[in-house]
C-alpha cells in the first residue's frame, strides 16, 4: 500500500487541481467531446474561480499527496439552504485509482459532515460513468435523483444520492 496524505488546499495548488480535473476527465468523461470538456474546467475551474472557491465559507477543498506530489481532489459543500452536506467533487488521477485514496476522501467527508450534525453525505454523479457509480453504489451511496448536468454544449443525467453516515 502506497503512503499517501491528506491536506487542506492552498493557491499553490490551484494548478495541480486543474491538471487532476482535466486529466481525470478526459480519461473518465468519453462520452462528452474534448473540447466541452476543456470548455467546463475553464468556465468553473479557472485560477480566478479557484481563487473564489478558497473564500467560500461554505466550501473546503483537500489534496491527497503521494510523495509531496497531488494525485486527488475532493471538495465539499455545506449546501445550508437544502440542509444537505454535499462532495461535491472527489477525483482521483486514473494512474493512482484502486489505492484506497476515495475511500480516505470519503472518511474526511464523513469526519467533516459529523462535526456539523448531517447524518448522510450527498454526492453526484453522472450516469455514465459506470466506473465510479458502481464504486459509490459498493461504498453504500443510495441515488433517489436524477437532474440533467451540463458541461459545454454536452447534457447528461446527473445521479443524486446519500450514504448515512
Amino acid at each position: 500500500m502506497k503512503n499517501f496524505s491528506i491536506r487542506n488546499w492552498s493557491a499553490k495548488d490551484f494548478a495541480s487541481v486543474r491538471k487532476i480535473l482535466l486529466e481525470t476527465w478526459l480519461n473518465t468523461y468519453t462520452f462528452i467531446p474534448e473540447e466541452d470538456i476543456r470548455f467546463h474546467l475553464e468556465k468553473f475551474y479557472s485560477i480566478e474561480k479557484l481563487q473564489q472557491l478558497s473564500i467560500d465559507p461554505n466550501t473546503s477543498c483537500f489534496i491527497v499527496e503521494l510523495d509531496k506530489k497531488p494525485v486527488g481532489w475532493m471538495k465539499l459543500y455545506d449546501n445550508e439552504d437544502q440542509k444537505r452536506f454535499y462532495i461535491s467533487s472527489l477525483y482521483v488521477m486514473p494512474a493512482f485509482q484502486g489505492f484506497g485514496i476515495g475511500k480516505k476522501f470519503l472518511e474526511e467527508a464523513k469526519t467533516i459532515a459529523r462535526k456539523l450534525k448531517y447524518d448522510r453525505v450527498w454526492l453526484g454523479v453522472m450516469k455514465d460513468n459506470f466506473k465510479a457509480l458502481n464504486w459509490y453504489e459498493r461504498n453504500n451511496f443510495h441515488f433517489v435523483e436524477e437532474e440533467p448536468f451540463q458541461m459545454g454544449k454536452t447534457t447528461v443525467i446527473h445521479l443524486i444520492g446519500y450514504k448515512l453516515i
